[in-house]
């Protein structure tokens, strides 16, 4: 049974809909970075992959990697005036808060990008933003928002699109819902065994629902 509890979300590709514009930013600054562009044909096939098998097949080193991340960052900023919520998240955020849920966000965006975004779609439901850069070490971002806000990992819920948020939420026996409307495919999500896998808002409001809260 799911409890109140704190519900934690990632952003980008969970929030908010940011898959095309990362693509668009990569290819931007790929070849900078000693990567190829991504093709069109082949999104479907990289959503497939972890995140460092999909460097390999875009030829970015993996030491390069901060670096083009800092710039796509800066880039996002101006570049993130056109991005819209996934469709029925924001229904679903008001739901949430309605029925009492304290909700956080955890991002490796910036607290800045994100705000920006929040405030310009009225989206003022959340308790907290806590931005964190580490990319391969998620489970430790995790543990420091939990540390800074007091929050027991036992009462956490973190909703998340990318594998690394299943394996983070498993090293530290957080429960996760993986959702399938983000970067990563529903099959390599599915691999990871998360708690719960949702495949649109809608469901994981049935989720919670079911789940006695």
């Amino acid at each position: 049974m799911i409890i109140k509890t704190y519900l934690i979300f990632d952003f980008d590709g969970t929030i908010v809909q940011s898959k095309i514009l990362a693509i668009q930013l990569f290819n931007e600054l790929s070849e900078k970075y000693g990567g190829r562009k991504i093709d069109i044909e082949e999104i479907a096939y990289l959503s497939d992959l972890s995140i460092p098998d999909r460097l390999r097949a875009l030829n970015v080193p993996l030491h390069k990697l901060p670096a083009l991340i800092i710039e796509g960052k800066r880039e996002y900023k101006t570049a993130a005036v056109d991005l819209q919520p996934v469709e029925g998240v924001r229904d679903l955020l008001f739901e949430l808060k309605d029925n009492g849920y304290p909700l956080g966000i955890l991002s490796s965006n910036t607290t800045e990008n994100i705000q920006r975004f929040l405030d310009f779609y009225d989206l003022t439901v959340f308790d907290f933003i806590y931005s964190a850069t580490n990319l391969f070490g998620k489970h430790k971002a995790i543990t420091s928002m939990a540390r800074k806000f007091q929050i027991d990992c036992n009462q956490m819920l973190y909703v998340g699109d990318e594998l690394r948020d299943v394996q983070a939420c498993k090293k530290i026996g957080v429960k996760i819902v993986a959702v399938t409307w983000g970067f990563d495919s529903a099959p390599l999500l599915a691999a990871a065994k998360p708690d719960f896998l949702c495949h649109s808002p809608q469901s994981f409001t049935d989720l919670l629902r079911e789940g006695g809260s």
